[in-house]
């Protein structure tokens, strides 16, 4: 999904880990997406991104302080745009009942 310094990251999404996101951002994802048309909050996709980044390779989950430094590199790399859509289509594949 993403590549940092040549490691491979994805993203992994479960309903724990919904609930954890939703507590810290104090909002829900879905009327997040549905309110601003799919374009998320520059701290709403940190929080996403940090959550649930994971070692392609390993299945190795990233402390989130790590997780949180790289968010911003991704970004500058990738484009703002293009990190949100990234996002938004693991939230489908993963959590899939939020979009029925």
């Amino acid at each position: 999904m993403f590549t940092v310094d040549e490691t491979v990251y994805t993203l992994k999404y479960n309903k724990k880990k919904l609930k954890t996101i939703e507590l810290v951002t104090k909002t829900s994802i879905i009327g997040e997406v549905a309110k601003n048309n799919g374009i998320l909050p520059y701290q709403t996709l940190e929080t996403l991104f940090s959550a649930a980044l994971v070692e392609e390779s390993t299945n190795e989950v990233v402390k989130q302080s790590i997780a949180v430094e790289m968010f911003d590199k991704v970004v500058e790399e990738n484009g703002l745009l293009t990190v949100n859509t990234a996002i938004i289509e693991k939230l489908q594949e993963d959590l899939g009942f939020m979009f029925r």
